[in-house]
């Protein structure tokens, strides 16, 4: 198949979306399809001098003003995107739209619809990653609802189907009246980059960080409010120096000058990988997320992980033990879980190991590709007619056919 996969960023601009469309792309490449990617050319890296695999990756130009400044992640376009789009859409056989707002996905989506009432054209496929972000602006809840009732169910409703991570975010896609089922699909993570030191490694790396003794916990993620970077902070200073805190990731809320608080900014995937490898904890006290991809990676290294809880990750951690902690996003019962983590040896390890293990169950991308391969399949031998196994009344077959849980 010719794959055609949109989003509004792409690697090495760093974020969740873009880490699970390029490993998705390479699983289906290795599967033997043709998959190509649209995206802006916004980063916050060098593709060339980290030799990244960029293979069918097409970069539009755009303005990213509202993430430099607001640390919004919608860039704007310029006019070349849709041209791009029909030359790309009309090669495709299926085309792969990721988020409901974004510029480049909704043109993506209208113009594929369109094509398929002119003549044959792709399947189409959504996923919408986290659904509503809660902001404390109310002004900003209100722009977003807006947008969601408005933009948010055009997209869906082009689409044959609606890929998303859980249940929760499941119900508000149902919300808008899709035409087609909601599909549970959840993202892989990538285990061979992601994955427990060996034997020596953890030290050596610590040794090249410049790591004491003192327990690490790393905050991995955009640095914005929702990702709960003033909570991280302040479990920070609570903890009284029982560790000190790592902070990767781009992002206007770069802290400067803490007590107790290293901050690396932007770096690559691979950096990330190794920084996995050589801490105690992550943390990741956030809200309004589908599933955080960094929790996958951190699990899948076989470090534990300290979170705020949402009804939607269950599906994905249920059997991970106390190796995934939940907390409120209170800085003193943050501070006091991750004390309680890593001077414990005992329990520590323990905890590596389960994460270790249903990460290895419940995330390997070889099982997330084949689920997306088989629901391509099945959409693309039913373009124009109705697609076999999906369609009204047909939720349980789908969720039984492509892996979901229901």
């Amino acid at each position: 198949m010719q794959i055609l996969f949109v989003s509004h960023y792409a690697t090495p601009h760093i974020g969740g979306v873009e880490t699970v469309v390029r490993s998705l792309r390479r699983e289906l490449r290795r599967r033997g399809h043709e998959v190509r990617h649209v995206a802006s050319n916004a980063s916050h890296l060098s593709s060339e001098a980290l030799g990244y695999d960029d293979a069918g990756v097409i970069r539009v130009a755009a303005v990213n003003a509202l993430e430099e400044k607001l640390g919004v992640p919608y860039p704007i376009f310029s006019p070349r995107l849709a041209r791009v789009l029909s030359h790309e859409i009309a090669r495709a056989d299926v085309v792969h739209a990721h988020g409901f707002l974004y510029m480049s996905s909704v043109l993506a989506l209208l113009m594929a619809r369109r094509r398929r009432r002119r003549a044959a054209g792709p399947a189409i496929v959504l996923t919408e990653h986290v659904g509503h972000v809660p902001y404390e602006a109310a002004l900003l809840n209100q722009v977003e609802a807006g947008a969601i009732s408005t933009i948010g169910r055009t997209a869906v409703r082009a689409a044959d189907a609606v890929v998303v991570l859980n249940r929760k975010v499941g119900a508000e896609i149902d919300s808008l009246g899709p035409r087609e089922p909601v599909i549970v699909l959840p993202n892989g993570v990538d285990t061979a980059l992601f994955r427990p030191p060996l034997d020596g490694e953890r030290e050596a790396l610590r040794r090249e960080l410049g790591w004491d003794d003192t327990p690490r916990v790393l905050f991995v993620g955009r640095l914005v409010a929702k990702k709960g970077i003033e909570a991280a902070l302040a479990a920070t200073a609570a903890a009284e120096g029982s560790f000190r805190l790592v902070v990767a990731g781009p992002g206007p809320l770069q802290p400067a000058g803490v007590p107790g608080v290293d901050v690396l900014g932007p770096i690559p995937s691979e950096r990330v990988a190794e920084l996995y490898r050589a801490a105690d904890a992550l943390l990741l006290p956030s809200r309004g997320e589908g599933f955080p991809v960094t929790v996958q990676e951190a699990m899948a290294s076989g470090l534990p992980v300290v979170m705020t809880n949402d009804p939607g990750y269950a599906v994905h951690l249920d059997g991970a033990g106390l190796g995934v902690r939940f907390v409120p996003a209170l800085p003193q019962v943050i501070a006091a879980e991750l004390r309680s983590l890593v001077s414990d040896q005992g329990a520590w390890v323990a905890a590596s190991e389960a994460v270790h293990q249903h990460a290895l169950q419940a995330f390997a991308w070889t099982q997330a590709a084949e689920r997306h391969e088989l629901l391509y399949e099945d959409l693309v031998s039913g373009v124009g007619g109705r697609v076999p196994g999906v369609g009204s009344g047909a939720q349980a077959t789908t969720a039984r056919d492509f892996g979901a849980t229901p």
